[in-house]
């Protein structure tokens, strides 16, 4: 194992983002060939873990041949217009937990790195159409989001006239340490301790404002200009974390994707980038989709992060021109790193060796150095693919949007029968959609961050006396959704019982949890079930499907996570069905427009993990999505309008988070006083800390702004920024008077502090230092501290 040291690693959170802001960073318009760039290739970072993949395995499936054109005008078109625009969406960074572990006991504290907006719109000319496309860091893209922003853009004149549900792709990268509770059903906010309208605001409101500035910025770039795709493989940065449900799939189909070693690719390894340019030349921004869960910052860990998807933007961010103290409104590049097929797909590539909760999963020593290794080889790949150039996409922008409500989903579509692969044992006659469940070995967890109760691949193939014990030990939690008396018959693979519910039909899967009760076969009907109220559904069964196409490039949204199989799957059929009009390459974008838990391949499903028993529309899921996927790839390829579907259902949350009452406590000489001041002298790779009386940070968000700042002295005595909190070196943690168990604001606040921490790159240059904080106190308002000055003496590094 290729291990790093604590020697090696010294100031690893700053590692590569402190020498992207040096003075010799490239501006825009210049080469990325730099001391700052080879800092990052170079980087001994990227050799972590090297060697465990082979190359030699086929990047994804092949497109049909001959692939054909565009049609009419749009057919020689190769120039587009584009826009793009970033917006911070932190939230309250105290007091919560993270949206994806749904852990309540983990309780936040502080910024590793903030959260942001990233949004692009492309315009082709050859016919007029524009479309969105937003990677936001956030863990669940919840339809709650999408019904605010498309309120938000519709109540705006000027954005309202091109943007709206039909061309609009929200996706969430997936990071799991963003602060949670901003779901419109129960299941999203249950486990956070209710409803938080703070952070559903501020995500909607920082998605909206990231639209609105790349319409600006495409508006003042009215010349089009190429679009380059280029790929690769990124390798030694995800393992497949359901190895026993993958193994079911086909030898037919594993066998396609070998390395040279022999060995089976189990996960997605192809990294696709769009590299941005103006029509002078001068870049504009990347948006790159690679398939890996963002887990590595795990629920043991204390801070808001985006985790090493947000690591490698800001970095690239940085490398062309973004430093700490460009305003985000006048960022020169955006950088995307979106989210694919990720649904067995991890990040902690030595977690057999060191299991969650060791750090050393990640290949680092604590949570935040596995970050900066993966973070820093997409980073690093990303360089490359931009270095690369790419094939200028051809063919127009073009978009189709549906709703369906996927509780009630027969699969007939020929084309999808017939290419279905599993066994003769898993098939059945009538291959339909149930109404929505998890399964008994949800509440296990995957890999990257297991439950505390219950194991992997139970099924109904389990031992009865087995599964009637699990059925004791989660008969509490299942009388939240259903009366207790029911639990016998609705835990288990019993369900035909009570065929009312339409939940007889999840073939290998013990029930454990109904999430929707909607008008299905054998539902109830729609009209009891609105006079029994919200509290049967947990979710809607109403799913959003979704294709961009860029040039020769799709995008189909899913609100899945899609597994690495069942992405192969969908990318085929896209392929076969668009290629007659110039499709040559698809992304699979997981995690777009609403939150719909896992899609497994009919076998994955049949073995029950942790994936199969979140694969809540039952073990005909994936056969459905194919079909509705194909029956929107159709009607693109054939330039036909498409329904609608179902209105999407704008349920209230019930579980509300308590109200945040403010009451801050001043403490000695009063907030922002420095409580524990710097050294004197600091060294590189050293540790330099301050901690400030401090007011709750729910108070004032800072969004666009720090909590935290490391300043330099310049020549003429003023104080540059050279780190902010949204910077992995520079980090914060706030600390009230009586620390809560849980994710609760309980009043009153009482007087507390705030540590900034200083990772102190190596490469820094010499002179006098110090930190600096802002806040809000309530009662007292706005306040500011500021530490002794202290010095960097000596020559820096040419790298951190």
């Amino acid at each position: 194992m290729s291990h790093l040291r604590k020697a090696t690693i010294a100031a690893l959170a700053a590692v590569v983002l402190a020498a992207c802001g040096g003075s010799d960073v490239p501006g825009v318009g210049e080469s990325l060939d730099s001391t700052a760039v080879r800092c990052v290739l170079d980087n001994p970072l990227s050799e972590v873990g090297a060697g465990r993949d082979a190359p030699g395995a086929p990047l994804d499936v092949s497109p049909p041949a001959p692939v054909g054109e565009a049609d009419g005008a749009c057919r020689e078109n190769a120039r587009f217009r584009v826009g793009r625009g970033l917006q911070d969406i932190t939230g309250p960074a105290a007091n919560k937990s993270g949206a994806g572990w749904e852990d309540p006991t983990q309780v936040m504290r502080g910024i590793h790195q903030r959260q942001f907006a990233r949004a692009f719109v492309f315009a082709s000319p050859c016919n007029g159409k524009r479309a969105v496309f937003v990677s936001a860091d956030i863990g669940l893209m919840w339809g709650s989001l999408r019904s605010g922003v498309l309120d938000a853009l519709a109540a705006d004149a000027e954005l309202a006239a091109h943007y709206g549900a039909e061309n609009v792709m929200l996706s969430a990268t997936h990071t799991h340490n963003g602060p949670a509770g901003y779901a419109h059903v129960e299941a999203g906010n249950a486990l956070h301790l209710g409803y938080d309208a703070l952070v559903h605001e501020t995500i909607v409101d920082g998605i909206v404002a990231a639209i609105g500035r790349a319409h600006d910025d495409i508006e003042a770039h009215p010349e089009p200009a190429p679009i380059h795709l280029a790929d690769g493989a990124l390798r030694d940065t995800n393992i497949n974390r359901s190895k026993p449900a993958y193994a079911r799939n086909s030898a037919a189909e594993r066998a396609a994707f070998v390395n040279q070693r022999g060995e089976e690719v189990d996960v997605n390894k192809r990294m696709l980038q769009l590299n941005l340019h103006r029509a002078d030349g001068a870049p504009a921004g990347i948006i790159n989709w690679f398939a890996v869960h963002p887990t590595i910052v795990g629920p043991e860990a204390d801070l808001v992060s985006p985790d090493m998807k947000g690591f490698a933007a800001l970095g690239f961010e940085r490398l062309m021109g973004a430093g700490p103290a460009v305003p985000d409104a006048e960022a020169p590049f955006v950088a995307a790193f979106a989210q694919a097929d990720s649904g067995d797909a991890s990040p902690n590539i030595f977690i057999e060796e060191f299991p969650h909760p060791d750090p050393a999963r990640g290949g680092g020593e604590t949570v935040y150095e596995s970050t900066a290794i993966s973070g820093t080889k997409h980073l690093a790949r990303a360089i490359e693919l931009w270095e690369a150039g790419g094939a200028p996409l051809r063919g127009p922008v073009d978009y189709r949007f549906t709703h369906v409500r996927m509780n009630d989903v027969a699969v007939t579509d020929e084309a999808v029968l017939a290419a279905l692969e599993h066994p003769p044992e898993l098939d059945s006659a009538d291959k339909r959609t149930c109404n929505a469940a998890l399964g008994v070995s949800f509440p296990a967890g995957a890999e990257d961050g297991p439950g505390p109760i219950s194991d992997e691949g139970l099924s109904c193939d389990a031992d009865p006396a087995l599964l009637e014990a699990v059925a004791e030990d989660f008969a509490g939690l299942t009388e939240l959704a259903l009366p207790l008396e029911t639990v016998s018959a609705l835990l288990l693979c019993n369900l035909d019982q009570l065929p009312l519910l339409g939940m007889g039909c999840h073939a290998e899967k013990p029930v454990l949890l109904p999430l929707n009760l909607g008008e299905s076969a054998g539902g109830l009907p729609e009209r009891i079930l609105e006079l029994l109220g919200p509290s049967l559904n947990f979710e809607t069964p109403v799913e959003p499907f979704q294709i961009l196409r860029v040039g020769n490039l799709a995008i189909l949204g899913l609100p899945w996570e899609v597994t690495t199989m069942s992405g192969r799957r969908l990318r085929r059929l896209m392929l076969e069905t668009l290629a007659p009009v110039g499709v040559d390459s698809v992304v699979v974008a997981g995690l777009v427009n609403d939150y719909t838990h896992y899609l497994t391949t009919r076998a994955e499903y049949a073995s029950q993990q942790y994936e199969g028993a979140s694969t809540v529309y039952g073990p005909w899921s994936l056969a459905a999505v194919q079909q509705e996927t194909r029956r929107l790839a159709l009607s693109m390829r054939d330039g036909d309008d498409i329904a609608a579907g179902p209105d999407f259902p704008r349920p209230v949350p019930v579980l509300r988070r308590p109200s945040y009452v403010a009451s801050d406590l001043p403490a000695g000489e009063g907030f922002g006083s420095v409580v524990a001041d710097v050294p004197e002298v600091a060294g590189r790779g050293e540790i330099v800390r301050a901690r400030f009386q401090a007011g709750h940070p729910r108070n004032e968000l800072r969004l666009g702004g720090s909590y935290v700042l490391v300043e330099r002295e310049a020549a003429d005595g003023s104080w540059e920024t050279v780190a902010r909190d949204r910077d992995p070196e520079l980090r914060f943690r706030w600390e009230p008077a009586a620390a809560v168990p849980l994710p609760l604001d309980v009043p009153p606040t009482g007087p507390s502090t705030l540590e900034a921490v200083w990772h102190v790159p190596a490469d820094a240059p010499a002179g006098r230092y110090r930190l600096r904080h802002s806040g809000v106190a309530e009662p007292g308002g706005a306040y500011e501290g500021v530490s002794s000055a202290f010095r960097l003496e000596g020559e820096a590094a040419a790298c951190p």
